[in-house]
């Protein structure tokens, strides 16, 4: 079997201690393909978004599938991360590892490096501002970005998942880095837990993964409900760097996640 891992820099490993040149071996994606001794597969890249997310590990799939590789060969695992963030094609090079394709964060439009997200991430924002993508991406926020938008793009890329993944018959197992994009104010009642009545368009998103739950892991409840991993780590005070929990969280991660991990990946056996 053939794991494939997608997310942010959570699953990357962005501050691991082995993650120098190339994506990590101690995230909690990995200690579970190790667990099982399968070969891993990280489609998963720093600072990207949902849509970003989706499309590099149909991308990872694709390239399996071409040389052979048969559903039951193939495992996904998603990290999903924070609405707002986004990927664009460009119709210019944008500098970037990625060429035309580029995410971008409100950090891409904090040209003067005013948070200190930003300030780490100068010498990207610096190129971002010499190519032009900056200048997009302030406007965008300006006149897009917000609670809706980014709450139903994000929706909308982990149905698109979910249902390409059912459709080719590959198993999954999904979770995510905050819980905002299910328990958020346009979606949940925070005061007693109970879902609110949105417009059809995120209704009818909401129920396609509510109807899939089985597939979904999530960490143990916090005051909103089911927390994300980064939540989670950060309210259980693990050891983290300037952004991201370490090595710790990620082994208590694995321990908390490996018995529904086991779970699906023998029901892909079957």
């Amino acid at each position: 079997m053939n794991i494939v891992a997608g997310g942010d820099s959570f699953v990357y490993g962005s501050e691991l201690k082995d993650c120098i040149r190339a994506h990590s071996h101690s995230t909690f994606p990995a200690l579970l393909a190790h667990d099982v001794k399968q070969a891993y597969r990280c489609a998963a890249w720093p600072g990207i978004g949902n849509d970003a997310i989706a499309r590099r590990v149909i991308d990872e799939l694709y390239i399996y599938r071409i040389h052979g590789a048969q559903a039951r060969d193939l495992f996904v695992i998603v990290n999903w991360t924070f609405p707002g963030r986004y990927e664009f094609r460009f119709n210019y090079d944008t500098g970037q590892r990625t060429g035309h394709w580029y995410a971008i964060t409100p950090h891409t439009a904090d040209t003067k490096l005013k948070n200190p997200i930003a300030r780490m991430q100068s010498e990207h924002i610096a190129r971002a501002t010499q190519k032009g993508t900056a200048e997009f991406a302030e406007s965008f926020y300006k006149h897009v970005g917000g609670d809706y938008w980014d709450t139903y793009q994000s929706l909308k890329e982990i149905v698109y998942l979910q249902n390409y993944l059912i459709t080719n018959r590959i198993n999954y197992m999904f979770t995510c880095a905050d819980n905002s994009i299910l328990y958020n104010k346009l979606i949940h009642d925070a005061s007693n837990r109970s879902m609110k009545k949105c417009d059809d368009n995120i209704n009818m998103l909401v129920k396609e993964i509510k109807d899939r739950q089985h597939n979904w892991f999530w960490f143990p409840d916090g005051e909103t409900g089911p927390r994300g991993f980064y939540q989670w780590a950060m309210e259980n005070k693990y050891p983290s760097g300037e952004t991201h929990p370490l090595e710790q969280a990620h082994d208590a991660a694995y321990q908390l996640m490996k018995d529904k991990f086991n779970e699906l990946v023998k029901e892909s056996l079957e």
